[in-house]
């Protein structure tokens, strides 16, 4: 079994033995610097998807002829994904206002589809916020942003797409388009807030 660490080799005919969480949990410990965390595997030249990850970890080690193992520190990592999750919201406001103004201009089809993938991008910036949170460890009872307690600017998020969720199962395509229009801009605004939030607070959490 071959074993690379940010594509570097390592040698250890420990690594082979156990289940490849086993040898996940090896090469963190043994071979990962400190701060530093697996963000990525790779199995014999293919890429370790989420929805594989589970079934992988149970393989035998030994099945793998190849492990590739890459790392980074828990400031990159939520730095990336909140220069990701900003880009997402970003493209997310164009699309608001189009669909709010094919609503308005009777092509639901079209802003339905617009609207769908404006949803998985909210859903994905959700996760990701909340996640770099949960990773620093922030009190988000304690903690306030615009004079507010994170925990309910996290909340306003989820209360307008639930708003927006009753407007699709009502087919009150007029409340949607004021929604998207005037809501979220309000939302947007909050999430831009708590993206700068969490980057400051992983610099500052960062090993000098």
């Amino acid at each position: 079994m071959q074993v690379y660490v940010d594509a570097s080799p390592v040698a250890d005919e420990r690594v082979a033995d156990g289940t490849v969480a086993d040898a996940l949990r090896q090469v963190q410990s043994a071979y990962c610097a400190p701060g530093r965390m697996v963000v990525r595997v790779r199995c014999d030249g293919h890429d370790v998807l989420s929805d594989a990850m589970e079934s992988t970890l149970q393989r035998r080690a030994a099945s793998v002829a190849r492990l590739e193992v890459f790392t980074a520190t828990r400031t990159a990592l939520i730095m990336d994904a909140m220069k990701q999750a900003s880009n997402s919201l970003q493209g997310t406001e164009d699309a608001c206002r189009r669909v709010a103004e094919m609503l308005t201009e009777g092509k639901v089809r079209e802003a339905m589809e617009t609207l769908g993938d404006c949803l998985r991008a909210w859903q994905q910036i959700h996760l990701a916020v909340t996640k770099s949170i949960a990773m620093l460890q922030l009190d988000v009872e304690r903690m306030t942003l615009q004079d507010q307690p994170l925990v309910e600017l996290l909340a306003r998020p989820k209360e307008v797409l639930l708003q927006v969720r009753d407007a699709l199962s009502n087919q009150d395509h007029v409340l949607l388009a004021d929604l998207l229009q005037y809501e979220f801009s309000d939302v947007t605004d909050q999430w831009y807030a708590l993206i700068a939030r969490v980057r400051e607070e992983a610099e500052g959490q960062s090993p000098a």
